[in-house]
């Protein structure tokens, strides 16, 4: 693989996808305690960085990309939009979930709705949350 000189990269071209997801990556190893956690707060900080950059109608740039792996820290404007999510999350019941999973499959029968972004991330969090309560069970 070949190394590139960073420094000769225009800063205001827009990221790629791999920076992205490199710069959710470097969040996660952050804020993450363990590896399946990691691997959970990776997907989730993708899809809050491209909601950021999606709602302020611009693109992550190289310069971002490079000012973001020098943070020893995740910003706050993105730790403030996971913890709402995770607060949602938890204080819903298990008996809605399975609601959801009935309403799915009538859904099907009308046409398909499209659904947003921050219910997609709130239902995987919800998936992740229980797949780790099963894991703490069989830990125990």
């Amino acid at each position: 693989m070949a190394n590139s000189n960073f420094s000769k990269i225009d800063s205001n071209k827009i990221a790629t996808s791999r920076q992205v997801f490199a710069v959710a990556s470097h969040f996660a190893n952050i804020q993450a305690k363990s590896p399946s956690e990691r691997y959970g707060l990776t997907k989730v900080f993708n899809a809050v960085l491209n909601k950021h950059y999606k709602d302020s109608d611009s693109f992550m740039t190289h310069s971002d990309v490079s000012e973001w792996f020098e943070w020893d820290c995740v910003p706050e404007q993105f730790l403030h939009m996971i913890s709402t999510k995770k607060s949602k999350a938890k204080a819903k019941p298990k008996a809605k979930a399975k609601s959801k999973v009935k309403a799915k499959s009538k859904a099907s029968k009308a046409p398909k709705k499209e659904s947003t972004l921050t219910q997609r991330v709130e239902a995987m969090e919800a998936t992740q949350a229980k797949i780790l309560e099963l894991l703490e069970a069989i830990a125990k």
